[in-house]
């Protein structure tokens, strides 16, 4: 089976009576590589705004935890902390726990997808396809957020820098195929 999949299961803040003070979307996805599905609701919850994030990036280059990881998984447990690589940059970092689901996506010469799980089984499909399944999940966080109670931004300077930094990112990796 040649199919990649990926669906938001379940989407919500960590508390809903602190939902100003939550920067990052949690829940549960369904990740299915060929015919191996590594991600579903069984799973672990996630941070599901720093996959999306991650997911737009992977629009535009390879990737591989091994040789240009993003400091954290693709589907991570935890953001805990996110900052500004480099002032004048738009590029976040986002820290969390070392748990969570990683997969390699490679862009082939002939405009198509190569996704390789963990375990070694591989998924490819055409890059438009790809590019509809990320943007549709990119966009249902950014949904979630702009129904939510408005965001309480950090005092600390790094902080909020860090988290307008992610949207400084989303955006322009968002718009940049449209």
């Amino acid at each position: 089976m040649n199919t990649f999949e990926l669906k938001i299961l379940e989407l919500h803040w960590i508390s809903d009576t602190d939902q100003e003070k939550d920067l990052c979307a949690h829940g549960r996805v369904f990740v299915r590589i060929g015919n191996e599905i590594i991600a579903n609701k069984d799973t672990f919850k996630l941070t599901l705004s720093s996959t999306a994030l991650y997911l737009l990036r992977s629009l535009y280059s390879d990737y591989d935890c091994e040789k240009n990881g993003y400091g954290n998984q693709l589907l991570p447990c935890c953001g805990h902390f996110m900052f500004q690589a480099e002032k004048g940059i738009d590029f976040v970092v986002i820290t969390g726990c070392p748990y969570g689901i990683d997969w390699k996506i490679i862009h082939t010469t002939d405009n198509k997808i190569k996704h390789i799980s963990e375990k070694g089984t591989e998924a490819i499909i055409e890059f438009e396809e790809y590019r509809k399944i990320v943007f549709d999940f990119a966009d249902e966080v950014e949904v979630f957020y702009l129904k939510s109670e408005p965001k309480t931004l950090p005092k600390d300077d790094f902080e909020k820098d860090g988290y307008l930094t992610f949207w400084r990112e989303w955006k322009e990796l968002r718009n940049r195929l449209n």
